[in-house]
């Protein structure tokens, strides 16, 4: 505000300086001997008119900061000649006292006419209107820029609230998941559910710090899931057997928090425990370009329908936490073939 307001009277200082030093030159021109009364009329003046663009200054700051140009420019079509006429009443009658209290100052000086003082108005008018022209524009310059700025901060609010609240749904999610798992092995095997319990408690201070992070390095997101499946062999035993090959250079690589996570989750919930003998799942992360890099989940096809067939929380928050943070560049896919593959595909 404080830098704005001294833009602005600079602005003032340079306009209407540039006025009074002009009015001293035309009158050079014409021949005019440049007296102490005639340099003290342009300089009054000059200061007359400042004073009155500013007061159209606190007008529009007070009432039209929030009106559109339009409505702005049909209320200084009525207000400029009105403050014109005031202006000039203002000067005529400084001039006029002037020229009683010291008429030897003013000696010489020709009264002006009734068509003078007309042109003068007409003059002021024009100048008012050149002064709001440009004080308009520059207003509405600011306005629409700050209009962008804030646009654009809303939005990014807007998309760091949508991630902390996909992030709340996977973590929700997976925690439902992960103590219903450790709830049944507290009667079955005790020391694999207090094994369980260490493991979870190591991935919820994972979680816990990278839950202001938009984005996490790869290493940390593997961490996490083979913390996940050692929660999930407790319950699966044998029938779960895992694999994992990944390009040691991807390991600084960075990925939005749990997707890796919540594809495998969503491999094993929807496919290997919805078979008799379990099955394999399989993760492959390698570059695939120069461009961009892949994360690949296959898993067995079902032998039938899971208990619980959930709504695609997952999945879909998965798509969505990738496009917000990378927009187009990124892809999520999900292929049913002979296998169930779920494919991510990121840029470097």
């Amino acid at each position: 505000m404080e830098k704005s307001s001294a833009y602005y009277l600079r602005a003032q200082f340079l306009f209407w300086g540039a006025y009074f030093i002009l009015n001293l030159l035309f009158m050079r021109l014409w021949g005019a001997h440049l007296t102490l009364f005639l340099v003290g009329m342009f300089f009054w003046l000059s200061l007359v008119l400042g004073f009155t663009s500013h007061g159209f200054r606190y007008l529009y700051k007070t009432y039209a900061t929030h009106w559109s140009l339009l409505k702005t420019s049909l209320h200084l079509i009525w207000l400029i000649p009105i403050t014109a006429l005031c202006a000039q009443a203002i000067i005529s009658g400084f001039i006029f006292l002037i020229g009683d209290l010291f008429p030897s100052i003013t000696s010489g000086a020709q009264p002006v006419s009734a068509g003078g003082l007309l042109g003068y108005t007409i003059n002021y008018c024009i100048l008012f209107s050149l002064w709001c022209t440009i004080y308009l524009l520059r207003a509405e310059f600011n306005k629409r820029r700050n209009s962008e700025i804030a646009y654009w901060q809303l939005q990014a609010q807007l998309k760091e609230n949508e991630l902390q609240f996909l992030r709340s749904q996977i973590n929700s999610h997976f925690l439902f998941n992960a103590i219903n798992n450790l709830r049944s092995l507290i009667n079955e095997d005790p020391k694999a559910a207090r094994d369980g319990l260490a493991n979870l408690s190591v991935l919820l201070r994972g979680l816990l710090q990278s839950d202001n992070q938009q984005l996490v390095c790869m290493r940390d997101e593997m961490e996490w899931v083979k913390g996940y499946l050692s929660l999930e062999s407790l319950q699966f035993e044998n029938r779960l057997t895992t694999s994992i090959h990944i390009d040691d250079d991807l390991l600084t690589a960075k990925i939005p928090p749990l997707v890796l996570q919540t594809l495998v989750e969503n491999a094993i919930k929807h496919g290997i425990a919805a078979r008799r003998s379990g099955g394999h799942l399989e993760i492959n992360i390698q570059k695939i370009s120069a461009t961009h890099w892949q994360i690949k989940v296959t898993n067995p096809l079902p032998e039938f329908q899971p208990t619980h067939q959930g709504n695609k929380i997952g999945l879909r928050n998965v798509r969505e936490r990738l496009q917000l943070a990378y927009g187009d560049k990124a892809s999520m896919n999900l292929d049913i073939a002979q296998q169930v593959t779920a494919t991510v595909e990121i840029p470097l």
